[in-house]
């Protein structure tokens, strides 16, 4: 059973976090205090039976102070669903939701197909009197006992295929879902360096797995010799709160007709592990305790793997959910890099049946993660209210794709979809050494001090696909400068105005975010004169005789003037010299004021300083 969304609502910054997304690894990230540790809290509510805090110091609560409840709602894709729990599967997939009331009962609903007729949904904890009713309205033979009316429902439901139906909430009692829920575990910052608290929760599996087996269906099931005793308990609990308890509270409170147990009974958390002792080459020993806080990093990540072997060994379809809040917490980067790995590792061998789930700071395992799987959570301060963001593909399968190789794309890192502000898309070499310098000079800072990443779409082998993606998440922030030639009818070049508005990019997207330079390219946007100052800068000629403007005038009328530019500096100075060097020798040499009188240029920066505000 895997988790595929969860929906929290009222609990401490989530009004309403809507459909968050998950995956085989999933990533919250966002600043601190945005609302990343409280999805692990939502899901300890949902599956660990915690209860939500409701102190009078709203700090202290987990409810908001707008809200009265709690809700938490997940789906899960459930394979091969157990008998039991079959009426609750809807297109392979179990919703159920969990409502905390300030003041009253937890209560436990599932989406379900119910019967239009209410009293079919009903039946099993109806009277006998009113089975009876049910039965001569159903028109089923008269039965004398109360179990004979209840099968005799049952087997006419059975038999009905086309009794009417709706998808509807219908509340439920948690026993009769909760052992097949995954289990979760969380990892809280102060458990990395606690090894000690990290091996109890693997040794908490290998002991679960003494009471519980896998079944014949691949679900979870009870070890026999013990199925029998939990029954009995079970009753035994029932017997003394629903008749027992309800004879006494009749006494004082005679209108109390009934009394619903919502109890359940799990045999795996009675293991007592008090600690480990170590011994080193000096034959000293010592508890986990007392090592140094680097050995607990190294320690933890060689528990993680451990963990992983351990839960190879007993894989169910019930699943396990692990949230590790903060794991890069104090660990340099090469830790970093190995505890992500570890942690993705464990979640993508064909045999895991784990899921994990990583809320962090560290840019190191953003940028490694699969980008489709990452979660932004934006707080707002005015409102202390959070909202999570996430990357849309539009079910794209291209988009799909390049989400999932977006770390290999030149240009394009995680951190940068997420944390940047601006993406400029420019079509070559030329483009990429000169705009950086010529931002500089013009406005002061450099790209990376803005939030502007610079793409150089000729080196990106994906570009259709990088663009296809930022129309879908990133268009406002997105710009471009072409060449102008790239519009002619004979282009065979990559970015066309058509290719654009085929890719989805709109009239005034075009208009107002797409800047195309010179006559033909960024080269002959750059005047005589202004070759000959940064040439005979930058370029002297081999013979030592200056270059004119007689020399640059001379090739302003060939099909490519930056292709023949190139080929007279190497002539000259009789070294290979290119377009990218020629473009940086330009922008080292041009003033602010000469750069901001190229049109293009200076439309375009003024176009990413309003987008940066």
């Amino acid at each position: 059973m895997e988790l595929k969304n969860l929906e929290i609502k009222g609990l401490k910054c989530y009004k309403n976090s809507n459909s968050i997304p998950f995956y085989e690894l999933t990533v919250f990230i966002g600043e601190n205090d945005a609302g990343k540790s409280t999805v692990l809290d939502a899901l300890g509510l949902l599956l660990n039976n915690e209860m939500p805090r409701n102190n009078a110091n709203e700090i202290d609560s987990d409810f908001r102070v707008d809200s009265d409840t709690i809700e938490i709602t997940a789906v899960f894709c459930v394979e091969n669903p157990a008998e039991d729990i079959k009426e609750f599967i809807i297109d392979n997939k179990l919703t159920i939701r969990k409502i905390f009331p300030k003041d009253g009962t937890v209560k436990v609903e599932v989406n379900r197909e119910i019967f239009n007729d209410a009293d079919l949904n009903n039946y099993e904890s109806m009277s006998a009197d009113d089975l009876k009713k049910l039965l001569i309205r159903l028109k089923i033979d008269r039965k004398s006992t109360k179990e004979e009316r209840k099968d005799a429902i049952k087997e006419y439901i059975k038999e009905s295929r086309n009794l009417p139906k709706s998808i509807s909430w219908m509340e439920i009692r948690l026993n009769k879902i909760s052992s097949f829920l995954p289990i979760f575990q969380r990892y809280a910052s102060s458990d990395y360096g606690n090894p000690e608290a990290s091996i109890r929760k693997t040794l908490d599996l290998v002991y679960r797995s003494w009471f519980y087996k896998e079944g014949a269906d691949g679900n979870e099931v009870l070890r026999e010799k013990f199925e029998g005793l939990r029954s009995e308990i079970l009753i035994d609990i029932n017997t003394k709160l629903e008749s027992d308890l309800l004879t006494h509270i009749k006494r004082y409170k005679s209108e109390v007709t009934s009394l619903g147990v919502n109890c359940d009974i799990d045999f795996s958390r009675g293991l007592s592990f008090s600690g480990l002792n170590i011994k080193d080459s000096s034959g000293k020993s010592k508890s986990l305790n007392q090592i140094g806080e680097g050995s607990k990093k190294k320690i933890f990540l060689s528990i993680l793997e451990w963990d992983s072997e351990i839960n190879s060994d007993f894989e169910t379809s019930r699943g396990i959910i692990r949230g590790y809040d903060e794991p890069d917490s104090n660990l340099h980067y090469d830790a970093q890099r190995k505890m992500f790995y570890v942690i993705n590792d464990s979640t993508s061998n064909t045999e895991s049946n784990i899921q994990a789930i990583i809320c962090t700071h560290s840019l190191t395992m953003i940028d490694r993660a699969p980008a489709k799987c990452i979660n932004h959570i934006i707080g707002n301060e005015s409102t202390d209210e959070s909202i999570v963001e996430h990357l849309e593909s539009d079910t794209d399968a291209d988009i799909s794709e390049f989400l999932n190789q977006i770390s290999e794309i030149s240009g394009i890192k995680n951190s940068s979809i997420f944390y940047e502000k601006c993406f400029l898309l420019v079509e070559g070499e030329s483009e990429q050494n000169a705009l950086p310098i010529a931002y500089k000079k013009t406005v002061g800072r450099w790209f990376s001090e803005d939030g502007v990443i610079l793409i150089n779409l000729q080196t990106n082998g994906q570009w259709n696909n990088a663009l296809k993606f930022l129309h879908s998440n990133k268009e406002s922030c997105t710009v471009l400068l072409l060449d102008s030639d790239t519009q002619y009818p004979t282009s065979k070049n990559q970015v066309t105005k058509e290719k654009l508005e085929q890719i989805g990019f709109n009239s005034n997207f075009l208009t107002n975010q797409c800047f195309f330079i010179g006559d033909k390219e960024f080269e002959d946007t750059i005047l005589d004169d202004q070759y000959v100052m940064v040439c005979n800068s930058k370029f002297p000629k081999d013979d030592n005789s200056p270059w004119t403007t007689a020399d640059f005038q001379s090739i302003r009328l060939d099909d490519k003037f930056s292709a023949s530019l190139s080929i007279l500096l190497s002539r000259g100075c009789r070294r290979s010299i290119g377009k990218p060097e020629i473009a940086s020798a330009v922008a080292e040499i041009l003033t602010k004021e000469e750069f901001e009188r190229i049109t293009p240029i200076k439309s375009l920066f003024e176009k990413i300083q309003e987008i940066v505000r």
